[in-house]
């Protein structure tokens, strides 16, 4: 037999009774290696200690039943919809059991399969139901393969049936046993009121209690999470390079803060003095900026900029468009150039003399401050003095693009590092997604903004919704209308706001004027519709998604977004704060077809209900999930097996605190109680791709 080790680093196809195929499907689920198998969280557990015969059910509770499939079917409801139903025979009654939405599962079952199920129980009609159960299909006997046990009911996928992975995950524990190698001291353990690794991992298959299945999970997550957060700290214990001390001189900073014409919320003046105590030392700031739309993040990573500026250095600032680059750089050079600070843009669109130009003014300190894209950590780009990097909107950002712009230091020395982001974030979510940053978060809006009212309408009110707009817009106020979003095709999505901005022309009354803009137009070409507008010689402007971040004209008050349903919550959010930057009442308008998804309504309702965007984050998370939010399922979010950001928040608090006081009290884990986490850590190096933020 292998040792544990190999067969723990062993892929699982070599497993007796996996081969290719089935090692293709378990893949997957992301088991590649056995190891993936220990760790592959059963979804949920089915009861089988207390089975109900079915005539002894009482509606509103939880159950578990087993019986023969006597009969099945689609059948279609009233509103539309096909639902799946199989009546349930136990020898004491029958009971319907139904899925709505979901026909394919016909092929599933056949009539004759005994069957044992879990969910709530409802009486309708004199019919005993359970919508959408936990179950599985038993052997041809109807026994039960574990009596009296709880039974664990893994993530499936077409081919490989729970039993399958049961028998799997039992076979590989008979031969590892206990020899699992243990990932956290025992003084952790003591204190967290922890299993052992070996038996939380055994526990998370095959509980004896649900109490036992939590805490082999707490256990787990803990682990994970622990892990992670160490990982983040060791980085930050091993960077290398210095940070340039910035205190303020109180000369550009205080002419700036005086020409504002507004006073700083208390929010801005708490996270300007959070920047202030990070960039006075010598050890490189690295702080996120979280502040919903219009809460002013802007303006205090502007503070920040110009404290680098008159302290002799030079700064920085990286957005992930072109459009909001220049928005950026618009923006900044209204404010600064009557302060004789030298403001420049560096983009990709640049034609080349252009650019050597501005590469050159960079290298030699004649530029003070610099806004780009993904241009800025281009290898010919050099600073002279780089001494904060400002970066907007992270989570598009690669992780690696983040390292280069540090890179862009002189010398030793790194840059203060600042992001900026107005996609809210779950704080258990910030923690994860930017687990190696301090936390700052603008949590109120500057004084003075108008209210915005958000409605949802079906598609056969749109004729009415445009000639309210027209009416509005004839009274001096402005509007966006928003085109569909055409899933994965920038091109179908401009031709579909090409088609919208046509058919809005043939039918607005004379003296209204609408412009267009998108990704696709040359730079000056949106350059100049976005100035007309500001100035407000076009009354609408019809625009893709483009418009999402950056735009601030305080005379659109109106927003009309079509085919809403398309649009992530968040994502709608961030176009609704395009308005509403004014003291006027502002109105968001959302148009849908008639019949859109659960999921779709839960999002649109959320919008109607709130503008508060934690609020909106957090019922983003319910709704989506981790993985998806924000894109950060593309964008550095670590993939967890156990962990789960939702309701784990507090295994995450615990975990990133443990891991900081270890790295405070030793920080090469040295010490001989830490022997096991330099070990295990040192062995997760060698096998996993850790993730890096």
């Amino acid at each position: 037999m292998a040792g544990h080790e190999d067969l723990l680093d062993m892929e699982v196809r070599y497993l007796k009774g996996v081969g290719p195929r089935r090692a293709q499907l378990l893949s997957r689920l992301g088991v590649k290696k056995v190891r993936d198998l220990l760790y592959l969280a059963p979804r949920r557990y089915l009861d089988r200690r207390f089975i109900t015969p079915i005539k002894d059910l009482r509606p509103g509770t939880e159950a578990t039943v087993s019986g023969e499939i006597v009969t099945k079917g689609v059948k279609v409801l009233r509103d539309g919809r096909k639902a799946f139903v199989l009546i349930l025979r136990d020898g004491t009654d029958w009971l319907e059991l139904i899925w709505l939405n979901l026909p394919q599962l016909d092929k599933f079952f056949k009539v004759g399969d005994y069957l044992v199920a879990s969910g709530k129980v409802r009486f309708y009609r004199g019919t005993f139901q359970i919508f959408h159960p936990e179950y599985e299909i038993l052997d041809g006997s109807g026994e039960l393969e574990t009596a009296g046990g709880i039974i664990p009911l893994y993530p499936s996928t077409e081919g490989l049936k729970p039993r399958f992975i049961r028998r799997l995950v039992s076979n590989v524990l008979a031969q590892v046993g206990e020899r699992i190698p243990e990932s956290l001291p025992g003084y952790l353990r003591e204190k967290r009121k922890l299993m052992k690794r070996g038996e939380a991992i055994y526990s998370l298959h095959f509980p004896g209690t649900f109490d036992e299945a939590e805490l082999a999970r707490k256990t787990l997550a803990y682990e994970e999470l622990f892990y992670f957060f160490l990982h983040l700290g060791l980085r930050q214990v091993e960077r290398s390079g210095q940070g340039i001390p910035l205190v303020k001189k109180d000369t550009i900073v205080d002419r700036f803060v005086a020409g504002l014409g507004f006073e700083f919320t208390q929010a801005q003046k708490r996270v300007i003095g959070e920047i202030l105590e990070d960039i006075k030392g010598s050890k490189p700031m690295h702080r996120l900026l979280q502040g919903d739309v219009g809460s002013g993040k802007t303006v205090v990573a502007l503070y920040a900029m110009l404290v680098a500026v008159e302290n002799g250095h030079q700064a920085a600032m990286m957005a992930p468009t072109e459009i909001l680059a220049e928005q950026h750089f618009i923006v900044l050079s209204y404010y600064l150039l009557p302060l004789g600070v030298r403001v420049a843009l560096l983009t990709g669109g640049m034609r080349k003399k252009e650019r050597e130009k501005t590469l050159e003014a960079i290298r030699r300190g004649d530029v003070d401050i610099v806004v780009g894209t993904h241009a800025l950590i281009q290898e010919d780009v050099e600073f002279k003095s780089l001494a904060l990097a400002v970066v907007d909107e992270q989570h598009r950002f690669g992780v690696l693009q983040r390292a280069d712009l540090l890179r862009k230091g002189v010398g030793e020395k790194t840059p203060h590092f600042l992001v900026m982001t107005a996609t809210p974030i779950p704080r258990t979510l910030a923690l994860t997604l930017y687990g190696d940053l301090d936390l700052s978060v603008l949590d109120e809006k500057p004084p003075g903004r108008g209210e915005i009212v958000t409605r949802w309408v079906r598609e056969n009110k749109r004729e009415s919704v445009y000639q309210w707009l027209f009416e509005k817009v004839k009274k001096g106020q402005q509007a966006y209308v928003v085109a569909p979003l055409v899933e994965k095709s920038e091109k179908l999505e401009v031709e579909a706001a090409v088609e919208l901005h046509k058919k809005l022309l043939a039918v607005k009354p004379e003296g209204i004027e609408i412009g267009l803009i998108h990704g696709r137009m040359k730079k000056e070409e949106r350059q100049s519709v976005m100035e007309l507008f500001r100035k407000g010689e076009y009354h609408i402007l019809v625009a893709t998604t483009v418009i999402e971040v950056g735009i601030d004209v305080k005379r659109a008050t109106i927003m009309v977004i079509e085919h809403a349903e398309r649009f992530g919550l968040a994502q709608l959010h961030q176009l609704r704060g395009r308005i509403g930057r004014g003291s006027q009442k502002s109105y968001c308008v959302l148009i849908t077809p008639y019949r859109v998804s659960e999921e779709g309504r839960a999002r649109l309702s959320v919008l109607v209900r709130t503008t508060d965007g934690f609020e909106i984050a957090e019922e983003d998370l319910k709704i989506r999930g981790p993985g998806e939010l924000a894109g950060t399922k593309q964008h550095g979010l670590p993939n967890f097996r156990i962990a789960d950001i939702i309701r784990d928040h507090e295994i995450i608090r615990i975990a990133r605190e443990d891991s900081r006081i270890l790295l405070e009290e030793d920080p090469y884990l040295v010490k001989p109680e830490n022997r096991v986490i330099r070990e295990f850590l040192q062995e997760k190096r060698k096998k996993e791709a850790f993730y890096v933020g």
